[in-house]
């Protein structure tokens, strides 16, 4: 593939190499001379595992694709490319996969249309909320038992105080990407307050008016002079203040020379890029993309997280 791709710079020699191991660091060799070394590991790549390598082939195609331009003809056969509803699918995939569910999620809609995925989710958010006796699980399910499965997760998520409002489970089944966004998009919130309330004294609900204050408070100590309103706040979306958040959390994380103003849409990406590397480096799980640094809740969720658990 590498040399397909690549003949000039990648070539077909580590076919030859019997020991696997050797073979497989020499791929990655080739995969490094046009600057896709990336996820895979000699022994992960000889272990076969199939996150890793379908993580590296996806960024070995956004790398280089190797297609042809699209024809004037072709142009209007292809569909939309719906951005903000890619990056939303693509962080509740590793939201998801952060859950060791079974199988593994590739495919958001067409992998939670039986139900399966969403009912594995709500027993690892609330161990022993699903009564697996009114699951079918026994492949493969018909249509029938699909809509079973995926109106049963529904009404788990009615039971949790969701909004739900026109969703049914036969949305899931034919996979409507925005009424299934929204029910995904609710599950990780309660995972996440879920998570702060365990860590919380006398475990008490936490809201998202407890979140905005604890953030404000940090990045005062972090050395903000600016409070946030609520998540929906724009003045957010510069990344300045979650540095702020980040240096109150640890004091000295931040280093002032990698932070901008966050002024023009490139700063602002930079600054949202910095927050979320120190941000994994402290131990917080996120699932989201500089792009996405406008999911401003699950963000501040997951520091104020490390945050608890840094001060027990």
């Amino acid at each position: 593939l590498l040399n397909q791709l690549k003949p000039e710079s990648c070539s077909r020699a580590p076919l030859q190499e019997p020991d696997l191991m050797q073979r497989a660091e020499l791929v990655l060799q080739n995969a490094e001379a046009i600057g896709c070394r990336k996820y895979l590991t000699p022994k992960a790549m000889v272990a076969g595992n199939a996150k890793l390598n379908l993580a590296f082939v996806a960024h070995l195609f956004n790398t280089h694709p190797g297609l042809e331009p699209l024809t004037e003809e072709e142009v209007p056969e292809v569909e939309p490319f719906d951005a903000e509803g890619e990056r939303e699918a693509r962080m509740f995939t590793l939201w998801l996969n952060s859950l060791n569910v079974e199988p593994g999620v590739y495919n958001l809609y067409e992998d939670l249309k039986d139900g399966l995925i969403l009912l594995q989710a709500f027993d690892k958010i609330v161990p022993g909320l699903v009564q697996w006796r009114l699951v079918s699980q026994k492949q493969p399910l018909s249509r029938f038992k699909q809509l079973e499965n995926c109106n049963y997760a529904v009404r788990l998520g009615q039971e949790n105080r969701f909004s739900l409002v026109g969703i049914q489970g036969a949305d899931i089944v034919d996979e409507n990407k925005t009424l299934t966004l929204g029910l995904v998009w609710q599950m990780m919130r309660e995972n996440i307050v879920f998570t702060l309330q365990s860590l919380s004294k006398g475990g008490r609900p936490v809201t998202d008016m407890d979140m905005v204050k604890w953030a404000n408070e940090t990045a005062q100590r972090g050395g903000s002079h600016y409070s946030m309103k609520s998540f929906r706040d724009p003045s957010l979306n510069t990344g300045v203040f979650f540095l702020d958040v980040l240096n109150g959390m640890k004091p000295g994380i931040v280093d002032p020379t990698h932070a901008t103003s966050g002024n023009t849409a490139e700063d602002a990406f930079n600054n949202a890029r910095l927050a979320i590397s120190i941000a994994r480096k402290l131990g917080a799980t996120i699932f989201l993309v500089p792009e996405d640094i406008v999911e401003n809740l699950t963000f501040v969720g997951s520091l104020m997280v490390v945050d608890r658990q840094m001060s027990k």
